[in-house]
């Protein structure tokens, strides 16, 4: 099968809707209103998350996590917020609840959808480091969700190439043709899904651009996406490892004006967010 052939099934599969798209979870924008109501208290917002019982459990987990968690223990979703502060857990119950959509029946995809969470993850945490850590701090929460959403198109493609293997046992998908379709449709479709979900166009910007060359109209957001995305890949921390990359060199920290030490605690930032994603 031609890329051509495979391309026109995925956009069929879509525009048919035969393919069940990812859904961006309502409670993700009803907690993240939460962040910009001012009369909404601690009371308020942890009993939205209270009401779904999963989601408290795994919103505590993360949050005694290493990653956040201090000397005690905290047992209640209003003890978190308390320790953390309201927006780091709406940020927790984000990647929570976002976390759900990266899971296949099929084990080759599923292992690759794990690594892409992984990924997914660093880069919006690693995003909102870089931001704080430039002195962007208006900028870090749209870093992370534009870090977060990045690579939305590659779950989409995935999901897309599920359903097809299912519903067209006949297609022959190598692994080499569905790396090559990943690359090259990944920008345009993550940045399609995310206007579909009525997000914000600066999302659907990084997301569509990020690989592209830098340009005067490539923004500081995305600049910032983009470090933290490369410092994965270096890492390992994605799909494919890239371990010759020289992120010190590229334009883009040469636009940020990142020193090798602020790259160096990149890294350090990006492992301890790799032990979060699990």
């Amino acid at each position: 099968m031609s890329e051509m052939s495979l391309t026109e099934l995925i956009d069929e599969a879509i525009a048919s809707g035969t393919i069940a798209l990812p859904v961006f979870p309502r409670a993700v924008t009803d907690l993240r209103h939460a962040l910009k109501d001012e009369h909404r208290t601690i009371d308020d917002v942890a009993k939205q998350i209270a009401m779904d019982a999963s989601l408290a459990s795994q919103v505590l987990r993360v949050a005694n996590s290493s990653f956040y968690g201090g000397l005690s223990k905290v047992n209640t979703v209003k003890e978190a917020i308390v320790r953390l502060g309201i927006a780091r857990i709406v940020q927790i119950a984000t990647l929570v609840m976002q976390k759900g959509l990266f899971t296949s029946k099929d084990p080759a995809a599923n292992q690759y959808m794990i690594k892409l969470w992984q990924h997914s993850v660093a880069v919006a945490l690693g995003s909102e480091w870089l931001a704080k850590r430039l002195a962007f701090g208006s900028l870090a929460e749209e870093s992370f969700m534009a870090g977060l959403f990045h690579d939305i198109g590659e779950l989409l493609l995935l999901k897309c190439l599920e359903e097809l293997r299912v519903n067209r046992p006949d297609i022959n998908l190598p692994k080499d043709l569905i790396r090559e379709i990943i690359v090259r449709q990944h920008e345009a479709k993550g940045a399609w899904l995310l206007k579909s979900w009525n997000l914000p166009d600066g999302y659907c910007a990084v997301a569509g651009s990020h690989h592209q060359l830098v340009t005067e109209e490539t923004s500081t957001v995305e600049l910032i996406v983009r470090v933290a995305d490369m410092v994965s890949y270096k890492l390992g921390i994605a799909p494919t490892a890239q371990p010759e990359l020289v992120v010190s060199s590229s334009e883009e920290a040469s636009r940020l004006g990142l020193s090798e030490i602020t790259l160096a605690e990149l890294e350090i930032a990006l492992e301890d967010a790799a032990a979060l994603s699990g």
